[in-house]
């Protein structure tokens, strides 16, 4: 198992990096055909989301489109939440914590994401766009499962929120990436500009209370792992 890299023992730029090249990282083959293991998937999540995190951060702080701002601030606000969420479930139902962190990575796949601090304006906006497609189109089969499959409805209602949003957000970065503007379903048959402040309305992020616990922003896909504790 390779050594994993505690959140306060790095700058935050290797951090953003780290949290990128997952974005980037292969699934292995046998991942579609192996049983939801909800201790697993919580523990995964929590350092899914902490790449997320690091990922609207930068976006927050370097784009210059208010409705991909607003996008970025929702990602990150709901899914610093989930983390609290998930490691809180993680106590309460295995014993166990998990501390948000990313393993090393190739030193091409570094020097790659550490590029991206260096872009600006649409250059950056489509690659930070592209960059999150590729990291929420990593967790969808996981999800996928865990709204299915796991034990805990609090965990289902969860995942299933998280199947739906970031699926709903994978389209809205699309649209970046052509040069469109961000837009959101007003839920009368028509289409709206998003709306560009970091609070949750009735279509994106925010957490949603559902069998009695909140069910956040995700949707993605993780390259599982098996962690021997």
């Amino acid at each position: 198992m390779n050594p994993r890299i505690p959140l306060g023992r790095v700058g935050a730029a290797a951090l953003t990096a780290a949290g990128l090249a997952l974005a980037g990282a292969p699934t292995a083959a046998a991942d579609s055909d192996t049983a939801f293991n909800e201790k697993e998937f919580l523990a995964s999540t929590v350092d899914h989301h902490f790449a997320a995190v690091h990922m609207a951060k930068m976006c927050v702080d370097k784009t210059t489109r208010a409705d991909l701002r607003g996008l970025c601030g929702r990602i990150k606000d709901a899914q610093s939440q989930e983390i609290t969420q998930l490691r809180s479930w993680l106590k309460a139902w295995y014993g166990t914590d998990e501390t948000p962190s990313m393993p090393p990575m190739p030193e091409p796949m570094m020097t790659m994401m550490n590029k991206l601090p260096g872009l600006a304006g649409r250059t950056f906006d489509v690659e930070i766009s592209r960059h999150f497609v590729h990291h929420h189109g990593m967790l969808l089969p996981e999800a996928d499962k865990c709204r299915k499959q796991a034990e805990h409805g609090e965990l289902r209602a969860m995942c299933e929120e998280m199947h739906k949003t970031q699926s709903r957000e994978n389209s809205q970065f699309e649209a970046v990436i052509a040069g469109q503007p961000i837009t959101v379903d007003t839920g009368h048959g028509g289409l709206a500009t998003a709306d560009t402040d970091n609070g949750a309305d009735g279509n994106n992020a925010g957490w949603l209370v559902a069998g009695g616990a909140a069910a956040a922003l995700v949707a993605t896909r993780l390259t599982w792992r098996l962690r021997r504790r």
